[in-house]
Parts: C-alpha cells; structure tokens; sequence
C-alpha cells in the first residue's frame, strides 16, 4: 500500500511515521531527510540544496525527480509512505507516473500550534528523531547520540515562507487527489501523538474513516 501524509510543518508527520515503522515494514520516502544527507555529505549537490532550504524555497524539480526515483528503485516492505512529497501539483503528477497512490491522510492542524511547535523542537542531525526542548537536558539524540539541532530554517520568517508555500501549491493536493478517486482522510493533528497514530493506523487498516 502506497500512502501520501500531508499536512502544515510542525503536524507530527515525522512522530506519526516512526510510530508507523513499529507496526509494519515501512518503506519512507521522506524528500525533506533525503535532501538532509545529502546537505551532509557535503557535496557541491547539497551545498546548493542547503542554500535553497535556507531561503525557505522549494528544491529545483530536478533534483526532486532523481532522488525520487532512486528512492524508489530500492524500496522495500508492505508500506510505502512518503512524506514531504509531493508538494505541489508537478510533484503530483511526477509520482503518478512513477506509482499508485492508495490513500491520502490530510494531519490536519492550525498555523498557530504549528508555529509553536517548531520553534520548540530539536532534530537530531543523524537519524531525524525530533523532540522538544524542554525534555532534554543536553544536545545529545536519546534514540542514537547524535546532536540535537535546530534547523536552519525553523526561525519565524522560514517557518511563514513555508506556511505560505503549503497553502498555494501543497494544500489544493488534497482535493486533487479527491477528485481523481483517490481516498483523502482529515485527521486532527492537534491531538497526542497516540492518539494521531491510532487514527492513522485504523485509516491504513481500513476499520473506519475519520
């Protein structure tokens, strides 16, 4: 099965997939770490993505479509999410050439609790895990020793640039998607994140919508 999570930065997209590779053998196709590593391999590659992320902006459609499909190429498991992809309606139609969409889970969360959701949290700058500033003590990753960061682009003029850029090219994706056939389900992101994934593992189990 194929899913699509979409949903404003700061929804708990990255908490809900990692309570998700729990439950199955998972296949991410997450854009935003893939552009990450290679940021950290230091390539002449990355050096111009980071320049990019840090203006807020969206990654050149190039680049986009490569990543992609060597993602895919090695993709494994019984669930395939992606997650910060696609982003806008190129995007769309890029991964309809390349695979199926089954499902499509809207997390569904206002600007203002976003908002304060990033500028509270940490990423590790080795394996993504995300947390909140007031649960740790230091800047050392609890799940792998890595550092806890702030990203570059989690500051207020970022974060608006972004939020801006979701609601003209991402969002409309949602009724897009409706109106193709394919199953668009809101969950409310507001809530625990238990509470998240057990919306979103009933979605996926197809015991009820929401």
């Amino acid at each position: 099965m194929n899913i699509i999570l979409i949903g404003i930065q700061g929804c708990g997209k990255g908490t809900a997939i990692a309570g998700l590779e729990k439950h199955f053998k998972l296949t991410l196709v997450s854009m935003g770490k893939l552009l990450r590593d290679e940021i950290a391999t230091g390539s002449e590659l990355g050096k111009t993505i980071k320049e990019i992320i840090d203006r807020g902006e969206l990654a050149p459609f190039d680049i986009i479509e490569s990543t992609l499909r060597k993602k895919l190429k090695n993709s494994f498991g019984d669930l395939t999410v992606f997650d910060g992809f696609p982003r806008n309606k190129e995007q769309a139609e890029l991964l309809d050439s390349v695979t199926k969409i089954d499902k499509v889970i809207h997390l569904n969360l206002s600007k203002e609790v976003a908002i304060d959701r990033i500028l509270n949290r940490l990423t590790c700058s080795s394996c993504a895990y995300i947390t909140k500033k007031q649960l740790v003590l230091n800047d050392t990753c609890p799940q792998c020793g890595g550092k806890l960061v702030s990203r570059s682009d989690d500051t207020i003029e970022g974060i608006n640039k972004r939020f801006e850029i979701y609601e003209k090219e991402t969002y409309p994706l949602l009724q897009m998607y409706k109106e193709n056939g394919v199953e668009v389900i809101d969950v409310d992101a507001s809530r625990t994140p238990d509470e998240v994934l057990e919306d979103i593992l009933k979605v996926i189990n197809n015991e009820h919508k929401i």
